[in-house]
């Protein structure tokens, strides 16, 4: 139930990201716009994306996790439907800066909170299915995109796409606030509450001793770059860039690829025209964005399977190595089914990566800053996902090489960083307060596996 609902998250996420390829051609012819207008788009979306990321996760520190995703979900919902119906391009900007900064808000924000209530050995197979609701979001718009683009437009996509995160919305309110947010805030009684109705859901009995709580000074920035956690997460913050960077640009280089018959690899990307007269995306463009959709579950898989069994750190190391060799195995023409299948194993690589961040990053700070830390680095992540579109989309211009190049050089230095990790976190309860993790909270019934 709890991986239902804060997927949605996730399928929000995945949704947003694949909408803009999906409805910009028909809102270029709609609304007239010129190339800089076609740029904010995007560019928006991932800008008010960062700030929420940011606030969410300060104020879900502060306030509650639940309370922040209720309040999140119910504007998305609100803007999003907005968006469908706006009459001019600027209010439709408008719109979407709202929907992107509550996608942000809302996404690490549900990352923290599910894994906070999710048992140690759980960890990463959780993860796996709230990550798996990405590859449903992404499939989603597509198969949305192909049925409605065509005959009824850009409006009609939007307002189909926010109907998930509406019925998400419905089942929020029958989720339980974390129970370790709860314990870091000093609420007792709450926690002991939250604690019991797991143990009563699991057919469990609860684990004897005191359940003790603190309050602690939560969502300060400051404790984040304080002096115990200032390296972890300087060296987090560039593995954060690099990988969004490389993520978010292999996605915009597989059709470049196509389209400009890099080592004679033959286009299937055509034109298609709407009732408007409007271009929107072919068959073969759709099937582009599904396959790299699709190619994300092996990675989603991959990553959590290493993640047991080579631990956090050491899996970062491998699979940085594997995505250099990836890499490297799209610069030489051999083929074309060979330059195929070297993209296919960058998506996969790279979202093999992604996969094993996002579990280690919740784990490795403690419940009072958790929050907070996660949406800055998923906030400065996104930057890297920015600076890559542009950059790979200014440099395919000119030789495609060039764009492999810089996803080697990265993935050079992001090895660099994997290897300058000191927390090891596989097996390990997640703290919850600065000193140490705070006596017998919910951390007792996860090492309890109830």
């Amino acid at each position: 139930f709890f991986m239902v609902v804060l997927g949605m998250m996730s399928f929000a996420d995945a949704a947003e990201i694949f909408m803009a390829s999906v409805i910009l051609k028909d809102m270029k012819c709609d609304f007239n716009l010129t190339p800089v207008e076609e740029a904010i788009i995007p560019a928006i979306v991932f800008f008010f994306y960062a700030i929420g990321s940011i606030v969410a996760g300060k104020l879900s520190d502060m306030y509650g996790r639940k309370k922040v995703l209720m309040i999140g979900m119910i504007v998305l919902v609100i803007s999003a439907l907005l968006s469908a119906f706006v009459p001019s391009f600027w209010l439709f900007i408008c719109c979407r800066a709202v929907t992107g900064f509550t996608i942000g808000a809302n996404y690490g924000v549900s990352v923290v909170y599910f894994t906070e209530i999710v048992p140690v050995k759980h960890r990463s197979s959780a993860m796996l299915g709230m990550e798996l609701f990405w590859t449903v979001g992404s499939v989603f718009e597509c198969v949305v995109g192909m049925g409605v683009m065509v005959k009824y437009g850009w409006r009609a996509q939007v307002g189909i796409t926010v109907i998930p995160c509406f019925f998400a919305l419905l089942l929020l309110p029958f989720c339980d606030e974390s129970a370790r947010y709860y314990a870091i805030s000093g609420q007792h009684d709450k926690a002991l509450q939250v604690c019991k109705k797991i143990c009563k859901r699991n057919r469990r009995t609860m684990p004897q001793g005191e359940l003790k709580v603190s309050i602690e000074d939560r969502g300060k920035m400051s404790a984040v770059f304080s002096p115990e956690l200032l390296r972890h997460t300087i060296i987090l913050i560039l593995i954060f860039f690099i990988n969004m960077y490389h993520v978010f640009a292999i996605v915009i280089l597989l059709p470049d690829v196509l389209l400009t018959n890099y080592c004679s690899a033959a286009s299937f990307l055509g034109k298609e025209t709407n009732a408007k007269g409007c271009e929107v995306l072919s068959k073969g463009d759709y099937e582009m964005l599904l396959v790299s959709a699709i190619l994300c579950v092996p990675g989603f898989f991959l990553g959590t399977i290493v993640v047991e069994k080579l631990g956090r750190k050491k899996s970062f190391s491998v699979t940085a190595v594997v995505q250099i060799v990836c890499f490297c195995m799209a610069l030489p023409c051999w083929g074309t089914w060979f330059l195929y299948v070297a993209l296919a194993a960058m998506i996969i690589a790279s979202t093999t990566f992604n996969q094993i961040l996002w579990i280690y990053t919740p784990e490795s700070y403690p419940t009072y800053i958790r929050n907070t830390a996660v949406g800055t680095l998923n906030a400065l992540g996104k930057l890297g996902a920015a600076s890559g579109t542009f950059i790979i989309e200014t440099l395919d211009a000119r030789d495609i090489r060039g764009s492999i190049g810089t996803f080697i050089a990265l993935g050079c230095v992001l090895f660099a960083a994997t290897l300058f990790l000191t927390k090891e976190t596989k097996n390990q309860a997640l703290q919850d307060t600065r000193e140490q993790q705070a006596g017998l909270t919910y951390a007792t019934l996860q090492d309890s596996n109830i």
